[in-house]
């Protein structure tokens, strides 16, 4: 065991121990940003927030390509349609197997009556195999299909209808076979433009964003609202009711917005709670008011008073020096209270009061032994180890100070005497507890 360690063992492994201090990093000052200086409310809400976008975010993401989706198949079968339509037109005609200028007519005418076609091709098969006899494109007329084409084409027994990718982009190309009685005469080929079906998707695109913004909004704010009901709202009042009794007031109750009436179970562990820490105060108060009676107890901070501090001082110092232990003393002053009214002065004791309680070990007792003034006494410490838990009581000052609306600090030192040291109690008791500044180191 090292000597921290025996340190440590001596003191005990209360709130004080003998380690030095380090100086916090960047990531433990965030830690502790973010686990204490958050309000339970927004530690809440951010949570729902992210789970809220998720959740109404992986809907909008599956309903809208549902709809793409079933917009693309509506466009296939109007391809097809169209397909079918042109090819009926132009299988009724005479003029299927070569090429006239009643075929680019009725292309043409076709053309306009159908704004979203761009291209419409007119295979047809011959012994040389398939040619094509007409196109929007001259430059095609007359050219034959390649082998790759021709299988396709000689395996069409219905339309057809395929996304193409294209220079300008990419089409939807319909390819409906020509019959001649029983034979297939050819084949008709049918590009439309898939720039309405865009312009479709993307007015759905929007609308389903603001849709999907609206409802993580509602979403947001009605969770928002019943977690500040149920959850943050009782929370509130219960720590405010509970920071109350740590300042030692104790008419005030976390009471809930709706009464129970009699008979009723209580399952909610708020409740449960809130009806515990009623029990608890009020065992608290009354236990105090005994403890006064017996005048021990300052009547303001509830730490022991400075008479009590005078009758126990002199008992530590003899326990230590019959079993051998060190005794040492911390000395913690409140600065900067004058001028400051009755009140202020009153809070700032009190909650320097309950930071010694909460900060010392169980083992050292807290005294008030003068107005601005407490003395904690620390058995079977060295005065090493109690300057070590001065340096502490320093660091962790701010929690005080920056609860108070006035400026002030607390002026922290320490004392201690060896086992064998011949040490006048009644002396050192009656510097503690003069008005004038307590002594050094």
């Amino acid at each position: 065991m090292t000597s921290t360690d025996e340190q440590r063992a001596e003191r005990g492994d209360g709130a004080m121990g003998a380690a030095p201090i380090e100086p916090m990093g960047r990531w433990a000052r965030l830690r502790s940003r973010l686990r204490y200086g958050i309000p339970l409310r927004r530690k809440l809400v951010l949570p729902v927030f992210a789970i809220a976008c998720l959740a109404v975010g992986a809907l909008f993401a599956f309903a809208l390509l549902a709809l793409h989706s079933s917009i693309a198949s509506i466009y296939e079968a109007r391809a097809r349609s169209v397909a079918a339509v042109i090819s009926k037109s132009i299988q009724e005609k005479e003029y299927i197997l070569y090429y006239s200028d009643e075929l680019d007519a009725d292309i043409a005418r076709l053309l306009e009556q159908y704004e979203s076609i761009l291209d419409i091709t007119v295979i047809g098969s011959t012994a040389r195999g398939f040619v094509t006899v007409a196109s929007t494109d001259p430059t095609r007329v007359g050219a034959l299909a390649t082998g790759e084409e021709s299988a396709a084409y000689d395996a069409l027994r219905a339309a057809e209808v395929h996304r193409v990718r294209v220079p300008s982009g990419e089409i939807l190309r319909a390819a409906h076979p020509l019959g001649s009685g029983l034979e297939q005469a050819g084949i008709v080929l049918v590009d439309m433009s898939l720039d309405e079906e865009a312009g479709y998707k993307n007015r759905l695109a929007w609308q389903f964003g603001v849709a999907a913004a609206a409802g993580i909004l509602l979403l947001c704010g009605l969770l928002g609202i019943v977690l500040t009901l149920v959850v943050t709202r009782p929370v509130r009042r219960l720590a405010a009711a509970t920071q109350a009794v740590a300042d030692r007031t104790y008419t005030v109750s976390p009471l809930l917005v709706t009464d129970r009436v009699p008979g009723t179970a209580v399952r909610d562990e708020l409740c449960q709670l809130t009806d515990g820490f009623e029990l608890m105060a009020a065992r608290i108060h009354t236990h105090e008011q005994e403890l006064r009676k017996l005048v021990l107890l300052d009547e303001l901070t509830g730490v022991y008073n400075v008479d009590h501090f005078r009758e126990q001082l002199p008992i530590e110092l003899s326990k230590g020096k019959r079993y051998g232990h060190p005794t040492s003393l911390l000395i913690v002053e409140i600065v900067g209270m004058a001028g400051q009214a009755a009140g202020e002065q009153d809070k700032a004791r009190v909650k320097t009061a309950s930071f010694l309680l909460a900060s010392l070990r169980r083992v050292d007792t807290v005294y008030r032994v003068a107005p601005d003034r407490f003395v904690g006494v620390l058995p079977q410490t060295p005065e090493a180890g109690a300057a070590v838990a001065a340096e502490r009581i320093r660091a962790y000052a701010a929690d005080v100070t920056a609860s108070l609306s006035f400026s002030a600090s607390l002026v922290v030192r320490s004392m201690g005497w060896a086992p064998d040291a011949d040490v006048a109690a009644a002396d050192v008791a009656d510097r503690l507890t003069s008005e004038e500044r307590g002594p050094t180191a």
